[in-house]
C-alpha cells in the first residue's frame, strides 16, 4: 500500500510549503475539512473566505468563495481526490465535482499531516501545477508569502481549538487498510466459506480449526476487505443469526455490477430479500440473504448520483419516501 506519509515524488511544476506546525494532526485535519473552521484561515488576511462546501469523497466537489479587501468576489471550484482523516487531502480544480472537467485546470494540492508526538505535526503542502507556465505564474503571484501567511493563521487557529479527551479510533497499520472488520458467527463456518467464494468469489487468507474440528478462526477477503468468520459456539455465547432469530446488521458490497452479483449470490444459494433496482439515492441496490442468516446490501453507485445531505433530502421526497 502507499505510505500516505510519503514525500511526494519531486516534480519540476511542484512549490512546495513544508514546516512544523505547533498543533496535533487532527486539529489542522478539521480546520482543512469543516466549513465553518475553512472559513477563518484558508486565504492570507486581508482576503477572508466567505463560503465553503466540502463534500468530503474522492470526486466530491468543493468550493470557496473568497472577497477581497476591495470587494473582489473569487469563486474557486475543485475536487477531492483523496481523503484519509487526520492524515492526508489531496483536491484538484481539474473537475468540479463528480468527475465533472473544468474550463482550465491550474494545480493540484497535496496536503499531508503527520504526528510528530508532543503536539506537534509535520505540515506539507504541494501545488502540483499543470505547466511551468502555471508554476511560474503562481509562484509570481506571491505562493511563497500566501501560502505562509495561510499556515500562520492555520497554526493559530488550530491551537485554539479544544483538546481531544477521548482516544481516537486509528488504523493500526497505519494506511487506512482493514480499519473496520465484519466478524461472522456461522453454523458451519467451513460451509460459509465455500458459499462466499461461489457467491462473491472470497478468496481464503486463514482457517484454525480447534480440537473439535470447528474453525476458531477464518479469514476471507469479498471485495478487497477482509471479513473474519468463526463457527457458532453456544458455550462461549457466539450464536449465528438463525439461532438469535434474525439479525439488525447488513454487511454492504459496493460493486460494477449488483444485478450480476445478487444473481450470482442466489445462484449459491442467497435468498433475495430485495431485489435490485434504482433507488432514489441514484444506486442500484438489492439485499439478498445468505445460508447462515447474514444479510448483504448490493450496489452499483449512480452516476452523477446525489451525495449531499441537501441533494438527498431532495431526492427522498420527490420519490414520495417518508422524511
Amino acid at each position: 500500500m502507499t505510505d500516505t506519509f510519503s514525500i511526494e515524488t519531486p516534480h519540476p511544476f511542484d512549490l512546495v510549503l513544508e514546516r512544523t506546525i505547533a498543533a496535533p494532526a487532527y486539529a489542522l485535519y478539521r480546520c482543512y475539512t469543516e466549513p465553518d473552521l475553512v472559513c477563518q484561515w484558508f486565504c492570507p488576511k486581508p482576503w477572508r473566505v466567505t463560503e465553503a462546501k466540502l463534500d468530503l469523497r474522492p470526486g466530491g466537489a468543493t468550493f470557496h468563495r473568497m472577497r477581497g479587501p476591495e470587494g473582489e468576489d473569487v469563486p474557486l471550484h475543485g475536487q477531492y481526490l483523496e481523503v484519509i482523516p487526520g492524515r492526508r487531502v489531496v483536491t484538484t480544480d481539474a473537475y468540479t465535482g463528480d468527475w465533472v472537467p473544468s474550463a482550465k485546470p491550474f494545480m493540484t494540492a497535496i496536503v499531508t499531516f503527520r504526528d510528530l508526538g508532543n503536539g506537534t505535526t509535520l505540515y506539507r503542502a504541494v501545488a502540483r501545477h499543470w505547466s511551468a507556465e502555471d508554476k511560474a505564474a503562481h509562484e509570481a503571484m506571491g505562493f511563497h508569502e500566501g501560502w505562509g501567511m495561510a499556515a500562520d493563521q492555520l497554526e493559530e487557529l488550530a491551537q485554539s481549538l479544544p483538546a481531544e479527551t477521548d482516544v481516537r479510533v486509528q488504523p493500526a497499520d497505519g494506511t487506512g487498510g482493514h480499519s473496520v472488520v465484519p466478524h461472522l458467527a456461522c453454523a458451519g463456518a467451513a460451509e460459509a466459506i465455500d458459499f462466499y467464494k461461489k457467491a462473491f468469489g472470497a478468496e481464503e487468507m486463514i482457517r484454525l480449526p480447534g480440537p473439535d474440528g470447528r474453525l476458531m478462526h477464518a479469514s476471507v477477503t469479498i471485495n478487497g476487505q477482509m471479513v473474519m468468520l468463526v463457527d457458532e459456539m453456544p458455550e462461549h455465547g457466539m450464536l449465528g443469526p438463525k439461532a438469535l432469530g434474525g439479525t439488525p446488521v447488513s454487511l454492504h458490497l459496493g460493486v460494477t455490477d449488483a444485478v450480476g452479483v445478487a444473481d450470482r449470490a442466489v445462484r449459491a444459494g442467497a435468498k433475495l430479500v430485495m431485489p435490485v433496482t434504482r433507488q432514489f439515492w441514484g444506486d442500484l441496490y438489492g439485499v439478498v440473504e445468505d445460508p447462515f442468516g447474514h444479510k448483504w446490501s448490493i450496489a452499483t453507485p449512480g452516476e452523477n448520483a446525489p451525495r449531499t445531505t441537501e441533494a438527498l433530502t431532495e431526492a427522498m421526497m420527490a420519490a414520495g419516501q417518508p422524511g
